[in-house]
């Protein structure tokens, strides 16, 4: 592959960093240059220094949950253990921390 389709391929990258190999392939070869296999995308990837990873995972907490926290968290500062063994804890239910719980990649470069 051409440094020029290599430029190609990184900013087809850089548009959509979830896109699987198959979609960069389809992409590409969407465009003016020939069709290329989904191994040659990954080859020139790998050669140019990209690599898939898992993506970093942040809560979703809003401003206001943040500030109800620290609020909380305030208010009971100054508890000693004994007052914590009194508390019942009766509101627990399962909840999602995180946007999926499916496998989900991202092209980064290597440091």
């Amino acid at each position: 592959m051409q440094e020029r389709d290599q430029r190609r391929l990184m900013r087809i990258i850089k548009r959509d960093r979830r896109a699987t190999l198959p979609q960069i392939a389809a992409d590409f070869s969407a465009g003016p240059s020939t069709s290329v296999s989904v191994r040659t995308v990954q080859r020139t990837v790998i050669n140019i220094g990209s690599q898939s990873r898992r993506p970093t995972c942040l809560p979703l907490l809003t401003t206001l949950h943040k500030a109800l926290l620290l609020s909380w968290a305030r208010q009971h500062y100054n508890w000693t253990v004994d007052v914590w063994k009194h508390v019942t804890w009766s509101d627990e239910f399962h909840f999602q921390l995180y946007r999926t719980d499916a496998r989900v990649r991202v092209w980064r470069q290597h440091h």
